[in-house]
């Protein structure tokens, strides 16, 4: 699929067959999807859990960090923290001794890297700023804060999430409540920061291959990265609030995988629907399984992990559900879950970031416990 894909002559025809694909598996944008009732998944849960790691990032342990809000493991092997509220991104060796700071970004939510070491950074305003660690020798304290990309006739839109395709195009989750019904959308991007225009979803659906309050992004690159050509797939999942209230508008489906097919020669997307089964509730799909899931991170073995933030404090035992991390196999079946809220051992208040090692062997998953203003750890275990 080549960047012109967006707005060449084709597009019409293109979008027209797009649709027609999802409306034959949608049925309707207003309407649930009733996915298909697949045999129980073979995929084994293993006797294992998770287990936290003594060394918390926090400020008992010499962090200062102030509502981070994302954590992204670079492909560089180092972790970058949005250190929202200290208006800056930290960068951390993966045991966690701080390499730098950033020079001054103001309330950075989310990070992404691009094959030239590049972060891109959004701050939930229309803007998209970049530090070239790579040309200033990964002193991160040293690379200016650049903004590649502005919509200034667009002031209301705010960038949520932000990932990475093919190498250096990348994803924008969009969204604009300043209209009614709220516009969600997922723009694409060139290598060289020309905005190629939204991505063919849904706007404000109640099903699958629809966007209603996005809050992440995650290439399905991410997987493939350095192991593998698959990385250039146009694959991607994305994290979704899903609710609309003046509209009373609801998205069942708040994690979708949108996966791609072969049209004409070309690469299209299209919804992955069979990451379901039975009980449904122990399956990505199910669509009482998150509150407001914030992001989520892969590893090289599929294996998808979603972090939900979870309800306000004063709805926890109203909703029963609390803020935490899931780690979901290939197939959609859920493997762990550590949840509860606090900020005690294995609790959370507002978790908004996570990351993991991309290798299973000996895999840390990193937490960013937003409303604690700290990063845990935790490594799976088989000793019960």
């Amino acid at each position: 699929m080549t960047q012109s894909l967006l707005k060449n002559k084709k597009l019409s025809t293109y979008t027209l067959v797009l649709f027609g694909i999802v409306f034959l598996i949608l049925g309707c944008q207003h309407q649930k999807l009733d996915l298909p009732v697949i045999p129980e998944d073979s995929e084994q849960a293993p006797r294992a859990q998770y287990i936290q790691l003594n060394r918390k990032f926090d400020s008992a342990s010499g962090y200062d960090f102030k509502q981070p809000a994302d954590i992204y493991y670079g492909i560089d092997n180092f972790l970058y923290v949005a250190d929202t509220d200290n208006n800056r991104i930290v960068m951390l060796d993966i045991g966690g001794t701080i390499q730098g700071y950033s020079q001054p970004i103001p309330h950075p939510e989310a990070i992404t890297q691009n094959d030239s070491l590049q972060l891109l950074i959004i701050n939930k305003t229309n803007k998209i700023y970049r530090i070239d660690l790579f040309r200033h020798n990964h002193i991160i304290n040293q690379a200016p804060v650049e903004i590649v990309h502005e919509q200034a006739t667009q002031p209301n839109k705010k960038y949520t999430g932000i990932s990475v395709f093919q190498g250096f195009r990348y994803y924008v989750t969009v969204i604009d409540e300043s209209v009614n019904p709220v516009q969600s959308q997922i723009y694409s991007f060139s290598a060289v920061n020309a905005w190629q225009g939204p991505l063919p979803l849904y706007t404000s659906g109640t099903g699958l291959f629809s966007a209603l309050l996005p809050t992440s992004i995650i290439s399905v690159r991410e997987q493939y990265r350095d192991i593998s050509a698959r990385e250039n797939t146009l694959a991607f999942i994305f994290t979704q609030t899903g609710f609309w209230e003046p509209a009373n508008l609801f998205n069942y489906y708040k994690v979708q995988y949108i996966t791609t097919t072969i049209f004409e020669g070309q690469e299209v997307l299209i919804p992955r629907t069979d990451l379901t089964g039975s009980p449904e509730e122990d399956y990505l799909y199910y669509y009482d399984k998150f509150y407001n899931p914030e992001d989520i991170a892969l590893d090289y073995a599929g294996n998808m992990f979603v972090v939900d933030a979870g309800p306000p404090e004063d709805k926890l035992q109203e909703t029963g559900k609390e803020p935490g991390f899931y780690r979901f196999g290939p197939t959609g079946l859920q493997l762990q879950a550590v949840v509860g809220y606090g900020s005690g051992d294995y609790q959370f208040k507002n978790p908004k970031g996570i990351a993991v090692s991309p290798s299973t062997e000996l895999q840390i998953v990193y937490v960013a416990d937003t409303g604690n203003n700290r990063i845990l750890q935790f490594r799976l275990s088989t000793d019960l």
